[in-house]
């Protein structure tokens, strides 16, 4: 077997987006929204070309190139035009702070340049933080990325205050309040995990590395970025597997290695990543996708797979003998998610697609859909079964009546119901005609009780659906210009 010699090269220039997805309290998004307006968060639009380099340190994403990549698919939902169409609302707040990470390794000093809440449809939203580090090895670089994904397992020091763990970081410093925005029902039966994230607890890594000019990218690097193995116990360069030849097919299986061997692009269940060797014009040109086509691709992967998980939880915690209504909460929201935001987008240029199609494969997105499709079926072949069996009840019993009235009941007292009424003649009815004055009196009643609950369930049904509507459909409003 062919040893594996990992030769430290330098980082010029580390971006980096931490980022992870949440779960908000149902009906809380408005007072969300005003929350954080009030902590300076400002809407995103892509009309305010004043802000295509307030969020990116040094760097300036274009965004009209942004529009031009997601047009038309997408492009309504990523960016809408106003704050009450129901899409990716995102709101972004510049930092441009000094931090320092260190670990039982390493100390690292990076800047802080903006944080985002991307707020989307199903009561879902995304943190994304946006980092870069500078003139690092390439080991200190990655165990610098694999520290801030881990949560804790690191402190960080802002403007004179140390944070013990990451996460502390985030939730005191950063974000003080969201807490009490999130839904903490994810974490009912849990023993470890803290914090409701609608994912798992690590957050996903987007990063660009360039190195110098001079230096080679091997596929060894390019495994070791996607895997973000850094630094061993010893603080000596880590990677995670000896055998060179499954490490050169891995690689090969999940990246795209077009600008092969000064460029390669990994895709990873938690970690996506750019290495470059290329000159400073091409990095500018690189982080300016980075931080918008390609940022956005990955968000909408990552939220079609939230989408799926949440489904996938809901469904396992139905009582499917008593849970009528959220059966068919949940199969309205399946089909308005699969209508409105599940689009299998079509760049119309091959490279942007076989990208967008990597993230797809890599988050399993092609599965978790037929999954999902499956449990739709049953969802609704169990509605109908249900909704039948209870409409050939009803019908049995206003079967019965009509034959009984019809046949038996009406003729036995019918003469008494003539002209004015003798309610003097009740006691001198026989056994049968008594049962007949019931029979035609509770028919009635059984017809009322059923027009009412009818009415009440049409209400209901309704209400429910007006509120789902609130929640999840692409609004049909045309905001004012």
């Amino acid at each position: 077997m062919q040893q594996i010699n990992l030769i430290e090269k330098n980082v010029s220039t580390g971006l980096f987006q931490f980022i992870f997805s949440f779960s908000l309290v149902e009906g809380s998004k408005q007072n969300f929204i005003t929350f954080f307006e009030n902590q300076e968060f400002q809407a995103f639009q892509l009309n305010q070309l004043e802000n295509e380099n307030a969020f990116y340190g040094n760097f300036r994403v274009s965004h009209r190139d942004m529009e031009k990549y997601f047009f038309p698919n997408t492009n309504n939902i990523l960016f809408p035009q106003a704050s009450e169409n129901t899409g990716f609302q995102r709101y972004s707040k510049s930092l441009n702070l000094k931090a320092i990470l260190t670990n039982n390794h390493i100390t690292i000093p990076f800047r802080l340049h903006s944080i985002d809440l991307t707020i989307c449809p199903f009561e879902l939203g995304f943190i994304t933080l946006r980092t870069e580090i500078s003139d690092l090895l390439f080991s200190q670089a990655i165990e610098y990325a694999s520290s801030f994904q881990s949560i804790k397992e690191a402190e960080i020091e802002l403007l004179g205050e140390v944070y013990p763990r990451i996460n502390d970081f985030i939730f005191e410093a950063l974000l003080p309040g969201l807490m009490s925005f999130l839904d903490m029902k994810s974490l009912r039966g849990v023993f470890f995990q803290e914090e409701p994230f609608a994912g798992n607890e690590q957050i996903y890594v987007q990063s660009l590395l360039s190195f110098n000019e001079n230096q080679q990218i091997e596929l060894a690097d390019v495994y070791r970025s996607g895997f973000l193995n850094g630094l061993d116990a010893d603080s000596k360069p880590f990677i995670n597997s000896k055998n060179l030849k499954y490490i050169q097919q891995y690689v090969q299986g999940n990246s795209d290695d077009c600008w092969a061997p000064n460029r390669y692009y990994f895709f990873g269940t938690s970690c996506f990543t750019c290495i470059s060797n290329e000159s400073k014009m091409t990095t500018d040109q690189l982080a300016s996708q980075f931080y918008g086509e390609f940022y956005y691709s990955l968000l909408v992967n990552l939220y079609h797979k939230s989408v799926f998980l949440k489904i996938a939880r809901d469904y396992s915690k139905l009582k499917i003998d008593t849970d009528s209504k959220e059966i068919r909460k949940l199969i309205y929201l399946i089909n308005s998610f699969t209508s409105n935001y599940f689009y299998l987008s079509d760049f119309g240029l091959t490279r942007e697609q076989k990208l967008y199609d990597l993230f797809r494969k890599t988050f399993n997105i092609d599965l978790l859909y037929n999954n999902t499709k499956e449990t739709l079926i049953t969802l609704v072949k169990y509605d109908e079964n249900t909704v039948t069996k209870k409409d050939s009840i009803i019908l049995l019993i206003l079967t019965l009546y009509t034959v009984v009235c019809g046949i038996f009941s009406m003729n036995l007292f019918t003469n008494d119901l003539k002209g004015k009424i003798h309610w003097s003649h009740l006691k001198d009815y026989n056994p049968f005609e008594n049962f007949a004055i019931f029979i035609v009196f509770s028919g009635l009643l059984v017809a009322t009780i059923l027009l009412i609950l009818n009415l009440f369930q049409s209400y209901s049904n309704w209400k429910n659906r007006k509120k789902w509507v609130k929640q999840i459909v692409f609004s049909s409003k045309i905001s004012k210009k």
